[in-house]
């Protein structure tokens, strides 16, 4: 299935049955008080590649883990691929199913091989046969390019191998939907490229994903729309051209100055 164009996504509006995720006035409190998200709305359609930038802080990543229900938050409502998140621990599994994550530490299990960890959850949580997931890992291990990493433990290989294979682990799970928490932050510079290559390879196939990053060549090539988030807060949400060349916030602006 082809992607659809930035221009299409942003001229029309979303069906109700065309959108993954919808967060509606998401507000989240730590226990010490602090307040990290303060009414933020984001829809994200079936198929769409959305990068969230932002100044540290920001709340990027707190926002992005209310996704899955890795964070929990007080106010609003998230609803993905049509399943609304609630303490109902049977609409938690059934959204974590669907979404698998990329996070900035790889969290390998380093006892396994590379192999054994893409497996370990397709066989425990979807009860797929061994040999079946196997044969579907190493494909997957050939389509990021470590495909000779197979028998490797995760010591064994570099920063950016190690999180080739976390992509490749959660491709595995046959995700409607990945969610990257700043995937590139942990790495040495030389090793940015390989893993961004990968994942823009992945926006041209139907996964919905949602990328924490600060990689700006990334998100004016790949994304559909880019968000900025500040003070925990939805600044604003554009085209990339528009994002980067004309914003409309004046806070988007201030970010911009800084990184371009």
């Amino acid at each position: 299935m082809s992607q659809p164009s930035p221009s299409s996504l942003s001229s029309v509006a979303p069906a109700a049955n065309d959108l993954m995720i919808e967060a509606r006035g998401v507000e989240k409190w730590y226990p010490n008080g602090y307040h990290a998200l303060r009414g933020c709305d984001l829809s994200v359609r079936r198929g769409e590649v959305v990068v969230i930038m932002g100044p540290s802080g920001s709340g990027k990543s707190t926002f992005i883990r209310t996704f899955n229900a890795l964070e929990d938050f007080q106010k609003g409502s998230i609803t993905v691929d049509g399943i609304t998140l609630s303490d109902d621990l049977r609409h938690i599994d059934a959204i974590r199913r669907e979404v698998g994550m990329v996070f900035q530490q790889f969290n390998l299990f380093p006892h396994l091989t590379v192999l054994d960890n893409l497996c370990l959850a397709p066989v425990l949580v979807r009860r797929r046969p061994r040999a079946e997931v196997r044969e579907q890992a190493r494909g997957l291990l050939r389509r990021v390019g470590i495909a000779e990493q197979a028998d490797k433990y995760p010591g064994q290989l570099s920063g950016g191998q190690q999180q080739r294979v976390a992509i490749a682990r959660a491709l595995c799970m046959e995700p409607r939907i990945l969610l990257f928490d700043e995937p590139t932050s942990a790495l040495d510079p030389e090793m940015v490229r390989e893993v961004l290559d990968v994942m823009q390879n992945l926006a041209a196939d139907d996964i919905t994903m949602v990328v924490v990053t600060h990689e700006v060549k990334f998100a004016r090539k790949v994304a559909h729309r880019v968000v900025l988030m500040a003070e925990g807060e939805v600044v604003e949400v554009a085209e990339p051209e528009t994002f980067f060349t004309n914003p409309s916030q004046e806070r988007s602006k201030r970010f911009l100055d800084q990184i371009l």
